[in-house]
């Protein structure tokens, strides 16, 4: 039963995650640029979890310890991550930066055997053999550019996503309450990419209501539901399990895609999330 509720998180998260994409577009149409949108993202969420915490009086206060750690692994972890990803769009096609960001989970489960011992059974490696092969179908390979620089910055995405997964799954976060340490996530996030988008000059905030809205929805779905759930599943299931589970993202992402922005669905887009769900299948069978 735990292990159920463990993998509903995951999905849920993997899903919240998948429409990212979507409503990012979304607010850049509406005039938003990546910083403002990345700031804004961050800061609602924090307002949101902070009314949620107080209504519920859960209390907000860490050992000092724990919310040093908790900001490490919010501003390395998270923030840093997603501002090396949405960089390396700027060298390299987003197919390209997909396909070298989601080779994390193989980065998580070397990791996690090297540093909490974690065994890979032969199911667990199969399942991630079959993830790795179908995000390698589901991206459209013509779109792909090489640029070193972006390379770079993708795969340093992926090592710090990785280094984040791993974190949230250390031994001192397992007494935090999934939406506090969310919250201290979100404030670390919305402080930096502030910073970042002061010293850059890109700060923006003449944006219309519909990017506004958009944004709204990447702070309540793509970051809190998002975050809040994948800490959850990760303390249930471990960080190697978890990753695989992750894979589903993309597929949520094209689908939304196809829904919502009218892109194409095509037979490769179908065969890789065939095979991605084939490998979640095997996972959850384990």
């Amino acid at each position: 039963m735990e292990k159920t509720k463990g993998i509903f998180y995951i999905i849920l998260s993997a899903s919240a995650f998948g429409i990212m994409p979507i409503l990012a577009k979304l607010s850049y149409r509406g005039g938003a640029n990546t910083y403002t949108t990345l700031f804004l993202r961050f800061f609602f969420a924090a307002i949101m979890l902070f009314y949620y915490l107080k209504s519920k009086s859960i209390s907000l206060k860490l050992p000092k310890k724990q919310l040093i750690l908790v900001l490490i692994i919010g501003v390395f972890g998270f923030t840093f991550t997603t501002s090396s990803l949405f960089l390396s769009y700027n060298y390299i096609s987003i197919g390209m930066a997909s396909m070298i960001f989601f080779t994390y989970p193989s980065i998580v489960t070397l990791l996690s055997y090297v540093i909490y011992k974690e065994k890979i059974y032969p199911r667990k490696l199969t399942s991630l053999i079959i993830s790795l092969i179908g995000i390698y179908i589901l991206i459209d390979r013509a779109s792909v550019t090489f640029n070193l620089k972006g390379i770079i910055l993708a795969g340093i995405a992926a090592l710090l996503y990785s280094l984040y997964v791993l974190g949230a799954s250390h031994k001192e976060f397992k007494n935090i309450n999934s939406y506090v340490l969310t919250f201290y996530i979100s404030c670390a996030s919305a402080v930096v990419m502030f910073i970042a988008a002061n010293t850059t000059s890109n700060f923006n905030i003449h944006i219309s209501f519909y990017a506004l809205v958009a944004i709204l929805l990447l702070a309540c779905i793509s970051t809190v539901v998002a975050l809040m759930a994948f800490l959850e599943g990760v303390r249930i299931i471990g960080p190697s399990k978890a990753s695989i589970f992750s894979t589903i993202e993309p597929i949520v992402g094209l689908l939304m895609g196809t829904l919502i922005l009218g892109e194409p669905i095509s037979f490769r887009i179908i065969i890789g999330s065939i095979m991605i769900v084939m490998s979640v299948v095997i996972l959850t069978k384990e």
